[in-house]
């Protein structure tokens, strides 16, 4: 997904922050998206935050600018967002590459209006496939944008011995939900590779994640990095979020902080496509209305 900005005034794309009617919101945008999107909890303010956007103005002569939205804050009846640019991508114009609207969503007459849609498509990969961006900002997961700065529906906690089966199930899970909806490691190779990843990952367990599936075993007990992912799965299970959380195991190993008691399922007993099919439907799950 991606945030479109657009604009008739001429300029206003040169300071870092611009003002929309609150009603300008979610035109041009899929009624699902509109109804989910308009009422700007923190949730939906940081899921939105997490899509690339394209910063416009009206027609198609003017130069257009990639980059992110980097606060949103509500005015009563106006909406005051912040952003940045991303200077890796050069400015471009619409009329330079004629396809490029059909690809992203953008309708002839909307380019005539001053407004903010969200559109359910890949712009990086549409920017990329067009020679406007380079393959570095398409990773292997198809999601664009900072790992650190996404919600992810589900992620997947897991001992590098069991990579296989859970390749299997992460492939399932993202044709079912969306790339951009799972947290899988081999899918932001690039953007994990730097200092203090353990407080990173930490961020993705603890905050960003709807649902993490913990796939125990006994190499689980034993890995650096599963250990500090398990402190804060710990976290989530002593605040009381048990929703939150989904134990799969392989074997029996007895692991530190889990009790008997706990709810799993035996992976022994189902193909990765099942448990994949299981894990979508607590993902479901969790989107209901809770009473």
């Amino acid at each position: 997904m991606y945030n479109l900005l657009i604009t008739s005034k001429l300029g206003a794309w040169d300071v870092p922050a611009y003002e929309y009617d609150r009603h300008r919101f979610g035109e041009y945008t899929v009624e699902t998206l509109r109804e989910h999107f308009k009422t700007f909890t923190p949730a939906v303010i940081e899921e939105l935050k997490s899509f690339p956007a394209l910063f416009a103005y009206e027609g198609t002569e003017e130069y257009v600018r990639v980059g992110y939205v980097r606060r949103i804050k509500e005015r009563g009846q106006t909406l005051l967002v912040e952003y940045e640019f991303e200077n890796d991508i050069p400015p471009f114009k619409f009329s330079a590459k004629s396809d490029l609207l059909i690809q992203l969503d953008i309708g002839d007459w909307e380019l005539n209006r001053t407004h903010w849609a969200v559109k359910d498509e890949d712009l990086f990969g549409i920017l990329a496939a067009a020679g406007l961006a380079n393959e570095t900002f398409v990773n292997q997961g198809g999601q664009p944008g900072r790992v650190e700065e996404i919600n992810f529906k589900v992620a997947l906690s897991f001992p590098g011995e069991r990579r296989e089966y859970i390749a299997e199930i992460a492939e399932e899970l993202k044709k079912r939900l969306g790339a951009g909806a799972v947290f899988y490691d081999r899918d932001f190779t690039a953007q994990l590779a730097r200092p203090n990843l353990d407080t990173l990952l930490q961020k993705i367990y603890l905050n960003n994640s709807d649902l993490v599936v913990v796939f125990l075993s006994a190499d689980y007990e034993t890995k650096q990095w599963c250990g500090l992912e398990w402190r804060a799965i710990r976290t989530i299970i002593m605040n009381k979020s048990d929703h939150a959380i989904m134990f799969m195991r392989f074997d029996d190993a007895q692991i530190s902080g889990s009790f008997k008691i706990d709810g799993y399922v035996d992976l022994k007993d189902f193909s990765p496509i099942q448990a994949a099919r299981m894990i979508v439907e607590r993902v479901r799950l969790n989107d209901l209305p809770r009473p």
